[in-house]
């Protein structure tokens, strides 16, 4: 379907710059997944087959916006349970200092809900921990579990947390100034968005 990039080394190429701020060698873009309503549904009939999430009876399935809106949404529809996303709010802190945060704007949880997280693409797992944070706080039983539909991040847990992925395709990252790409003369710019996402993938 055209979702996996990896950079062909030519260091005329640029290349990826992750939501976290590090630069990578490759890239999955789940948009290109999400578009497809039937693969979209195949691929999350699979994921809850191999993590048995039923036996759990979960209440719900919150992911965090943008990227596992569609994906939370196709489970909780498969599962007939309920849905709920969390949403990016920035707040400026001492020493002028802008932090971004996960929070529940549309929907609340009852006190001990059991709720599954649930992410499309794992890196380095921020937003996937500060989704789990804000139902936690807010007294959700987020389960020791996290439904992927591509798990990049090389790892196979996320504070304690396993990460059940229906793809493990771990890839490079670094941060910008350690990038062996940057040293090369590549730009890194960011995948999401039309252009930017024809331009790092241009023949």
């Amino acid at each position: 379907m055209g979702a996996l990039w990896i950079h062909d080394e030519n260091p005329e190429r640029p290349h990826a710059l992750l939501t976290s701020g590090k630069h990578s060698n490759g890239y999955f873009n789940g948009s290109k997944v999400i578009k497809n309503p039937r693969v979209l549904a195949e691929a999350c009939h699979d994921l809850l087959q191999i993590s048995h999430a039923a036996q759990f009876t979960p209440r719900s399935v919150f992911g965090s916006a943008m990227g596992a809106v569609t994906i939370a949404h196709e489970l909780a529809r498969q599962m007939g349970i309920e849905l709920g996303f969390t949403e990016p709010v920035e707040t400026r802190e001492q020493l002028d200092i802008t932090r971004k945060h996960m929070v529940l704007k549309r929907f609340s949880v009852v006190q001990n809900e059991k709720v599954i997280v649930a992410e499309d693409v794992m890196t380095t797992g921020g937003t996937t921990r500060k989704t789990i944070e804000t139902l936690t706080k807010t007294g959700a039983d987020v389960l020791g579990f996290i439904l992927v539909l591509v798990n990049r991040s090389g790892q196979e847990s996320l504070d304690g947390r396993r990460i059940i992925a229906l793809i493990d395709h771990p890839m490079p990252f670094w941060e910008a100034e350690e990038c062996p790409l940057c040293a090369q003369g590549s730009e890194a710019i960011r995948p999401k968005g039309r252009e930017s996402w024809q331009e790092l993938t241009a023949q």
